[in-house]
């Protein structure tokens, strides 16, 4: 009779499963990480772009699945006087999710908050503001800016539009406090620690599809939860999934899995302003003792990354990579560096967060460099309280993290002055001025060269590799978009 029972319900379970499979209309999305703020103008963590941006906010250049800029909601665009001048034509009938149509002000007013409030569009762009000219906006410099279109399509510093009455409601340290966009989905809640959730839209006239009715947004930071989760069918897509569960998860017909090519960089990140980190001579030592196949895999395990060490993707055709002597994996030499500098045996502090297996590689990289004869501590938190430690300067000497791909090698967070780390070099930042003053992409290509070869002795960071993307959805769902991330808003569940 118990089995009998037993047997009943587990029917029940499977019949109430089919069923809410086949009626359903929101997609569970399972995040290994939260993002510090829903502000994308002030903050160029991949998590809120992968939440808010073509969803909820819209930029003005978008990028096309062929990796060129195209207007979206601009009508047009043009280059004038060798990239002095931008002139923007506004695309006609554009709602905001509060029903009012998109118009100049909007544009301006956001396209400006975004240049004020990152440091590598304002060394771009100088002084230099958007103004508006009836259905136009343009851009005046005093000198060739030839990659704007593509710093507004793709770079990690979202140039979305958000409507004047978002930009005017902010709190005290002035981030937003409302998200309304022009996308086909609404901002609808935030619950920190639990959940994003977004509406469809009704009022969406672009080009997007939005066949659900509902995205929601969960952070799930324990890799055998998100995992576990998709494969019953709690969630509908998780992002990072470890390499150890591959081969089972090719076996499973419920669930597919997508690995892709590589979408970012796995970064170690020296303290320029430290006391240890600060001198080149105990970076380049870190440098030739690491064994940076090691490193990778003791975060990715033997998929998932590629040993490529420079500092853009390999597919980044544009930019090509120097080949660089990184990762030496010679103790002894490493040892003689140190001696020859004179290492005492300080406590170099190594910051990393446990998202992912990082905290793995900071044991490996512990050991390496130990054998090398350094005296190493570790500093392991959650992700959100790592970003806010590594900006401050006295708290570690190397801090492991993660990179998403940026379409110029400029864009890369560790040349920014400002930025943990602080690649503060005199040199270093007259080349990058260079490389974004350049008048033609053949003459930034030359400069780009150069600035390789002068980080291969300033050693901002080491790229131990890059990883590759690798997601994991139902079988249902179809229409993700995997263009350097993954987006919804074309998103439906087949029948």
């Amino acid at each position: 009779m118990k089995k009998l029972i037993l047997l009943l319900m587990i029917t029940l379970m499977l019949l109430s499963c089919t069923e809410k499979e086949s009626v359903k209309d929101t997609i569970d999305i399972a995040l290994s990480q939260e993002m510090p703020t829903l502000d994308v103008h002030k903050n160029s963590s991949q998590v809120i772009r992968y939440i808010l941006c073509g969803n909820t906010l819209e930029r003005f250049i978008d990028r096309g699945d062929d990796s060129k800029p195209y207007p979206l909601l601009a009508e047009s665009y043009e280059m004038l006087d060798g990239g002095r001048k931008w002139v923007f034509t506004l695309r006609k009938g554009v709602t905001f999710h509060n029903g009012r149509e998109m118009d100049a002000e909007d544009v301006t007013l956001s396209l400006n908050r975004w240049i004020d409030n990152y440091a590598a569009i304002r060394k771009m762009c100088g002084e230099s503001r958007f103004v508006s000219e009836g259905d136009r906006v343009s851009i005046n410099f005093d000198h060739p800016v030839i990659f704007l279109d593509q710093m507004m399509a793709e770079s990690p510093y979202a140039a979305v539009i958000i409507a004047r009455e978002s930009l005017e409601n902010t709190d005290e340290n002035g981030f937003l406090k409302s998200y309304i966009g022009t996308g086909p989905y609404r901002f609808v809640s935030y619950e920190a620690g639990v959940a994003v959730t977004l509406d469809r839209y009704e009022g969406y006239e672009g080009i997007r599809k939005a066949e659900v009715k509902r995205l929601v947004y969960h952070f799930v930071p324990e890799s055998a939860v998100r995992t576990l989760g998709c494969e019953t069918g709690t969630y509908d897509f998780m992002n990072d999934v470890m390499s150890s569960d591959f081969s089972r998860l090719r076996a499973n017909e419920d669930v597919v899995l997508s690995l892709g090519d590589e979408t970012g960089s796995f970064v170690l990140l020296f303290n320029k302003r430290g006391p240890i980190a600060g001198n080149r001579e105990i970076r380049k030592a870190v440098n030739t003792a690491l064994d940076l196949e090691g490193v990778m895999k003791a975060c990715y395990g033997e998929e998932g990354f590629t040993l490529n060490h420079g500092y853009m993707e390999a597919w980044q055709e544009l930019w090509p990579n120097r080949e660089g002597a990184y990762g030496l994996n010679n103790k002894a030499e490493a040892g003689k560096i140190l001696s020859e500098c004179g290492y005492a045996g300080e406590t170099f502090t190594i910051l990393t967060s446990n998202l992912s297996n990082m905290d793995k590689a900071a044991l490996f990289i512990k050991s390496e460099l130990e054998k090398a004869g350094m005296k190493v501590e570790l500093l392991v938190t959650d992700w959100s309280t790592m970003m806010a430690w590594r900006s401050q300067e006295d708290k570690y000497d190397l801090c492991i993290t993660a990179m998403t791909a940026v379409p110029l090698p400029s864009l890369k967070l560790f040349f920014d002055p400002t930025y943990a780390g602080w690649s503060d070099d005199e040199h270093l930042q007259e080349l990058l001025s260079a490389f974004s003053e350049s008048e033609s992409y053949g003459e930034a290509a030359e400069i780009w060269d150069d600035i390789q070869e002068y980080c291969e002795e300033y050693l901002p960071v080491i790229v131990a590799g890059h990883y590759n993307s690798g997601y994991l959805y139902r079988s249902r769902l179809e229409g993700v978009k995997e263009n350097n991330g993954f987006y919804f808003y074309d998103a439906s569940f087949r029948n």
